[in-house]
């Protein structure tokens, strides 16, 4: 360790794993909700961003992996999406700020449109500053991008190595990714520090946050700024690395999640989306479809918590089909999807009943109505 390198406390390190997690689960459905917004699945558009909600599921699996074997059993909390704010970031940290590039950017659920893809990229910014060592200090809650997030984590995941045990670990995605060779954690103390870096070093090449060679073009308009668009055109562009790619399904397995999105922006004209809004009546087909949602999240969350936490958990893949059914009801019967019972407008009755499920929820799910949707795939298995 570095003399100027600060001290972890497993606990500081276990909150950070926490924070990884959050933030890993945080995008899901932000971005799955804007995917099953476009009417034509067939959209490329739909095809990419489903591709980056894939992956993100893995990176929620792997972050609680990391976090199992450093003795937290990750929690599950419901994410918030309101105006601006992207949980454990803040990007007034980065010299130079990448807010100007995305200047329309929301974190609100809503349809795919411009503010929708600015806010992806925002997230998966990979352009960090890279002229000066990244702050590990512990005692640190926000940073400036993922990639300078998990840099951190793993200074302190290097510190705490000897406290690495084997126990916990899910494997629920390896069908999809052929070459991806070790995807959990199998090795106690020092002899497990390589495979959590291995599996840090997956979330940070599929996109989000890696960092990028320097002497990039400078922006025509924004010379602290990179230019984009001519990045994407040169050899300075790295791919996913080749262990990580999905060798299943995805359209376009190279490209991290900031190249899938900002190739839409780039694109010009985004695809047809349904009309919705936000706070529909009570009764009507709108708020059934969001209750609903909301009932399943909410029980999507404790399968989550309790299959990290080693537990069985019946239908652990219907949870997650159900879902995109769920959430394309939403959209078909003219709502915006609400994952919080707190994100609706309704009665009191309805507000007791969601509170007492959030403390009991009920097993198993029940199934969408009137909607057909592209399944949400991982296959149940623990290692």
């Amino acid at each position: 360790m570095s003399s100027a390198e600060s001290q972890w406390t497993l606990e500081q390190l276990q909150e950070h794993l926490q924070a990884a997690v959050d933030l890993e689960f945080w995008t899901i459905p932000y971005y799955m909700a804007a995917a099953y917004s476009i009417k034509d699945q067939g959209e490329a558009a739909f095809q990419l961003i489903l591709s980056v909600v894939n992956q993100e599921m893995l990176h929620v699996q792997l972050a609680a992996n990391i976090a199992n074997a450093y003795g937290l059993k990750p929690l599950f909390k419901c994410p918030v999406y309101e105006g601006t704010h992207i949980p454990h970031l803040d990007f007034s940290l980065d010299d130079p700020d990448p807010r100007t590039l995305f200047p329309s950017a929301r974190a609100e659920i809503g349809q795919l449109d411009i503010a929708r893809l600015q806010g992806f990229c925002l997230v998966e910014y990979p352009f960090w500053d890279t002229g000066h060592p990244v702050d590990a200090n512990p005692d640190i809650a926000v940073y400036g991008s993922i990639g300078e997030f998990y840099q951190a984590v793993t200074v302190g995941a290097t510190q705490l190595k000897d406290h690495i045990k084997a126990v916990n670990q899910v494997d629920a995605f390896k069908r999809f990714y052929a070459d991806f060779a070790q995807p959990t954690i199998t090795l106690d103390g020092s002899d497990g520090l390589a495979q959590v870096a291995n599996l840090v070093d997956a979330i940070t090449s599929q996109g989000e946050g890696t960092q990028r060679p320097a002497g990039l073009k400078s922006h025509p308009k924004h010379p602290n700024l990179p230019d984009i668009a001519s990045y994407f055109q040169s050899a300075s562009n790295p791919p996913i690395k080749k262990q990580f790619r999905n060798t299943a399904d995805d359209i376009e397995p190279s490209w991290p999640h900031f190249e899938k999105f900002y190739s839409l922006i780039q694109g010009g004209v985004l695809p047809e989306t349904y009309a919705a809004e936000r706070f529909p009546r009570e009764g009507t087909p709108g708020y059934a479809a969001q209750l609903r949602l909301v009932e399943n999240f909410t029980k999507f969350r404790w399968a989550m918590t309790e299959k990290f936490a080693g537990k069985q958990v019946p239908q652990f893949y219907v949870h997650m089909v159900t879902l995109a059914g769920n959430i394309l009801a939403c959209w078909q019967n003219g709502a915006v999807p609400a994952f919080s019972h707190h994100d609706l407008n309704h009665s009191a009755q309805t507000r007791a009943t969601f509170a007492a499920l959030e403390s009991e929820p009920r097993f198993p799910l029940a199934k969408a109505a009137n909607a057909k949707a592209a399944a949400w795939k991982a296959e149940p298995a623990t290692a």
